[in-house]
């Protein structure tokens, strides 16, 4: 039993580890727009479009409609976004693309992620 709980955990390390080394961090807002923007992006029940002219619109949860809006800081994706009735503060994200899934990490890198998948 011990030998399998070792195996499972070295997979998982090795398939985390591969799947960081992979992702690329979008640094300049060109990037992002070229990659992101426009585009149909879904996690679960959510989907969000992120305009180029800096505007975020979609469906939450339970159809909460999301609007919002977006400016590049730096290396980073700042965002005001709310959601049904519910503001959210300001947040400026990090932005890892791997593939058609990009990962937005809250606090300046430092906090949660949720990663969406672009859809066809």
């Amino acid at each position: 039993m011990k030998l399998i709980f070792n195996l499972a955990i070295s997979a998982c390390l090795v398939f985390g580890f591969t799947t960081i080394a992979d992702s690329k961090e979008l640094k300049k807002q060109k990037q992002f727009i070229e990659t992101v923007a426009g585009k149909k992006l879904v996690s679960g029940d959510t989907w969000l479009v992120i305009s180029q002219d800096g505007k975020i619109e979609g469906v939450g949860r339970n159809n909460a409609k999301i609007t919002g809006a977006w400016v590049w800081n730096k290396r980073l994706w700042c965002r005001n976004v709310v959601v049904g009735q519910k503001k959210f503060p300001e947040d400026c994200l990090k932005v890892k693309i791997d593939g058609s899934q990009v990962e937005f990490i809250r606090n300046k890198g430092e906090g949660d992620s949720i990663i969406y998948t672009i859809a066809d």
